[in-house]
C-alpha cells in the first residue's frame, strides 16, 4: 500500500467501520445471500490487507488483483443462485474494480494513488448496494404488491 497520512488513516479506518456495519446488517437481515455476501466482503477485505505486503501498486498487484478476481467469482455465483437483485449490482460494481487491475497490465507508468484508490473506490457502492437491497428486499417481504 502506498505510504499513509492522517487523512489515508481516517479513510482506511472509517472504510473498516463502515463494511463492519454493512456486513453486520446483512448477514443479520439479509438472509442466506446476505450472509454469504458479507462473509466474502469480510473475508476478501481481509485477505487484501495481507496480500497489499507482497506487491507494489507502481505496476499490477498480483496478489490483490487475485483476491479481486475470485471475490468477482465469488459475486457472479451468488448472483446466479440468489433470488434478490443486489448480489446483481455488487458482482457490477466490483467488475469496474477488478478492471483497473486489468487497465494497469496495458500502462506505462502507474501513480500508485491513482491506482490503489480507483481500486478501493469501489467497495462503497458494493456495500451500499447490499444494505439497499436488502433493505428493499425486506420492505416488499412486509408490503404484499
Amino acid at each position: 500500500m502506498p505510504a499513509f497520512t492522517l487523512p489515508d488513516a481516517l479513510v482506511i479506518n472509517l472504510y473498516w467501520v463502515l463494511a463492519l456495519l454493512c456486513c453486520g446488517f446483512a448477514a443479520v437481515a439479509g438472509g442466506r445471500s446476505g450472509r454469504i455476501g458479507a462473509s466474502m466482503i469480510i473475508t476478501a477485505s481481509v485477505a487484501s490487507v495481507v496480500g497489499e505486503q507482497f506487491g507494489t501498486w507502481n505496476q499490477t498487484h498480483i496478489p490483490v488483483m487475485t483476491i479481486d478476481f475470485i471475490l468477482l467469482a465469488g459475486f457472479y455465483w451468488l448472483a446466479l443462485r440468489s433470488k434478490s437483485y443486489w448480489p446483481i449490482w455488487v458482482t457490477g460494481f466490483h467488475l469496474i474494480s477488478v478492471f483497473s487491475h486489468i487497465a494497469v497490465l496495458f500502462a506505462d507508468d502507474v501513480r500508485q494513488m491513482l491506482y490503489y484508490g480507483f481500486g478501493a473506490f469501489w467497495s462503497l457502492p458494493i456495500l451500499l448496494a447490499m444494505v439497499i437491497g436488502i433493505s428493499r428486499d425486506r420492505l416488499q417481504r412486509i408490503e404484499p404488491g
